[in-house]
């Protein structure tokens, strides 16, 4: 759900400074030495070079070394390296170590991508997740993803663990609060309201979350609210202003969006049709697509 907010996190907070070429070899030179601060900062700069091209292999060795060394950022980057498959093939098991290296040396951005992990790719990891999860509740920089993440996790637990929905709510409420740029979270505040999840059942506040993220272009939230527009969950159907969120959504990419606007457009008007196409394009152009 969030896992390209924590990529790009990632890289902003463990990146090495530019460097000029003969910076470069003076770091070599130090690295060859054994200074694990120059083989990081050198492994960096030819992973994810100024300018030029990168180095992948070369650049993965230094960091590799560096994160041997105990240098928790070389860690860390090893693992956006084997997660987002950067200069190799993605792999989220290859990334765990690292990042539960970092995170053991108290990196709480690791610490996230480590609960991402543990969360969508790791076979009953969800419980260690959570466990990681809350232990960064409290910190200034990753809190309020941490609490967007959590409540994911108790709001759609998986087989083996129990929900907790209002305090998932709650998280939400608060990862929102913190940060207004986690859109993802009216998703789970819309589904709140609608049902009375911790607050009495109030479908319009429903409506407000959903069209407030799909706004920021969540298309979960698009989906909800096109779906409880079409069901006239809180007051008169309006098929064409869902048929327009369910188009929107499948322009960004979302299959079973694109199968739902197919179906609603069966039943409408050519004039209907004509004006969801024109919401669409507005909604699109909201979105900024």
């Amino acid at each position: 759900m969030l896992r390209a907010i924590l990529l790009l996190l990632g890289l902003a907070m463990a990146g090495a400074p530019a460097l000029a070429q003969a910076d470069l070899a003076a770091l070599r030179q130090a690295a060859e030495a054994g200074d694990p601060d120059a083989a990081f900062e050198y492994g960096y700069e030819l992973t994810f070079p100024e300018s030029g091209d990168p180095d992948p292999v070369t650049g993965r060795y230094w960091l590799s070394r560096a994160a041997e060394a105990g240098n928790p950022s070389a860690s860390y980057v090893m693992g956006l390296i084997h997660l987002d498959g950067i200069g190799t093939e993605p792999d989220p098991q290859a990334a765990r170590p690292f990042f539960r290296q970092a995170w053991e040396a108290g990196d709480a951005p690791a610490g996230l991508m480590l609960a991402e992990i543990l969360l969508y790719d790791i076979d009953d990891g969800e419980a260690q997740a959570r466990t990681v999860l809350n232990a960064l509740l409290a910190d200034a920089d990753v809190g309020a993803l941490a609490r967007l993440t959590l409540a994911d996790s108790l709001f759609f637990p998986g087989p083996d663990l129990p929900a907790d929905r209002p305090r998932a709510a709650e998280l939400a409420g608060e990862a929102l609060a913190m940060d207004p740029d986690l859109a993802e979270a009216h998703y789970i505040l819309g589904i709140a309201a609608m049902e009375g999840i911790g607050r009495p059942a109030e479908p319009a506040a429903a409506l407000t979350h959903w069209r407030n993220g799909a706004r920021a272009g969540d298309t979960y939230s698009m989906l909800a609210l096109a779906d409880a527009l079409a069901d006239g969950a809180a007051g008169d159907p309006d098929p064409v202003e869902a048929q327009a969120l369910y188009a929107s959504a499948a322009a960004l990419g979302d299959a079973e969006a694109d199968t739902l606007a197919r179906e609603l457009a069966a039943g409408l008007s050519a004039e209907e049709q004509t004006e969801a196409r024109r919401r669409r394009d507005a909604w699109l152009a909201e979105i900024g697509e």
